[in-house]
């Protein structure tokens, strides 16, 4: 986590790593600590300046018993105590500011902002590309291959809206809210199952959790990049709590102010939790159907780390997941997003990207990220070292956002001959029988 004291020889490099991340308008907080940090010092040496005046006149009196250095003393000591009320008083308003400072970035992350900045990693599995789509494929992903189908592919809404009622949703709660029918309940509760289990295969089992779907605000502010969230967390303002955006910050929340011994780490986990975000759908961005909305079910990978293992754990995480969405026969691409995209805390981010045939793209379906001592700093997260104790690494992942899910699954796994979307071979242990979603001829 940056922090002002180390910040005041690196300002013009750190304003650099403002502007790359997309966020010139922390400068002027950044600027604030700056001011404040120097008030501090300035609050601090005059208190050693005190104590010293406080000792001298200890000895003094030591030596001579003359009694007006008790009564100089103690009004120093006064003066202190006004002192140190303005230096705690500065040293929180410094924090928050801190709070709001974004991580830096490490070397190899693209400098921008957008699709054409992302820097592809891998290419799984084969698309089906239609073709009013072949032309724009080409074109955005030279060079990869790809499946040419004869029929119109479908957005997910125009397979499965049958399932959906988000009018309803909406008059009962919220727009962007859904109600869920039938077989698309199935799924949803097929893929959160047949996800527990493929990644605690993987190893992601030391801790399995549900965890709370609500927590208290100034928790929530000491793990989420605040400046970013304000404005899409649901807050119930009477109980001071926050609809979690995503289980990654009650997993941390559980491990806060831990120590942790050294045959602890490295810690997998997983959890499974509904998660809540009031911007969905915004800017007219994928407002028919599921795939962006205000409630979904998440299961979330987390692991705690040891310093300099992060960024090789960050590649099993990518390598996991990609293959995971193989398993389910979605063809996927990895990139590293580009810093001004970036999660504000994050040092470096992956995103998985799934082929949506409706929309001839890949589209985001997971993040991965280490966000380095980022929040462990701020929670507190440590692990013995000889010693000593040194802050641990932290790195999240999606495992398997499901309605988003839902919707690749519909769109690759529709079968025009039958009009039907199959459910891929490695759910069905969980559907109960069912093995395709009829469609309406």
């Amino acid at each position: 986590m940056p922090k002002i004291k180390e910040l005041l020889n690196k300002v013009d490099e750190y304003k650099i790593c403002l502007t790359n991340k997309n966020a010139e308008k922390i400068s002027p907080n950044f600027e604030k600590g700056i001011s404040l940090y120097n008030k501090w010092k300035e609050k601090d040496l005059q208190l050693m300046k005190l104590r010293e005046k406080v000792n001298k006149c200890s000895d003094e009196f030591n030596k001579t018993k003359d009694k007006s250095l008790i009564e100089e003393s103690k009004k120093i000591k006064d003066e202190m105590e006004l002192i140190v009320g303005n230096t705690k008083e500065l040293s929180e308003e410094l924090q928050k500011i801190e709070l709001t400072l974004p991580n830096w970035i490490l070397e190899d992350i693209p400098i921008g902002c957008g699709y054409d900045c992302e820097k592809p990693i891998k290419y799984v599995g084969v698309p089906k590309v239609g073709n009013q789509y072949k032309e724009q494929f080409e074109k955005m992903y030279s060079g990869i291959e790809y499946e040419k189908i004869d029929y119109k592919p479908f957005h997910h809404y125009e397979l499965v809206g049958k399932y959906i009622d988000q009018e309803k949703a909406g008059d009962v709660a919220l727009s962007r809210f859904y109600y869920e029918f039938d077989e698309v309940v199935i799924l949803d509760l097929a893929i959160s199952m047949y996800a527990v289990e493929f990644f605690k295969n993987k190893g992601y089992k030391d801790k399995i959790m549900i965890t709370p779907y609500m927590l208290k605000k100034e928790v929530e502010e000491r793990i989420t990049y605040f400046e970013a969230f304000e404005d899409t967390i649901f807050e119930i303002e009477k109980d001071n709590l926050l609809l979690i955006p995503s289980s990654e910050h009650s997993i941390v929340a559980y491990y806060a102010d831990k120590i942790f011994e050294d045959e602890e780490l490295p810690l997998r986990v997983m959890a499974w939790s509904p998660c809540f975000r009031r911007e969905a759908g915004s800017h007219g961005i994928d407002t028919r159907g599921i795939f962006r909305v205000r409630q979904f079910h998440k299961v979330e990978l987390h692991t705690i780390l040891k310093k300099d293992e992060d960024l090789k754990e960050l590649e099993k995480m990518r390598e996991d997941v990609q293959e995971f969405l193989t398993s389910l026969g979605l063809p996927n691409r990895s990139v590293i997003v580009p810093s001004g995209d970036m999660d504000k805390r994050a040092l470096k981010q992956i995103d998985i990207e799934t082929w949506m045939p409706g929309q001839g793209k890949y589209v985001e379906t997971h993040s991965i990220a280490t966000l380095g001592t980022w929040v462990s700093e701020k929670l507190m997260m440590r692990y013995r070292v000889s010693e000593k104790k040194e802050l641990v690494r932290n790195l999240y992942a999606t495992a398997a956002a499901v309605q988003r899910l839902i919707c690749a699954i519909s769109e690759n796994h529709y079968d025009a001959k039958t009009n039907s979307i199959k459910i891929p071979g490695v759910l069905r242990k969980y559907t109960m029988g069912i093995e395709e979603i009829k469609l309406d001829k």
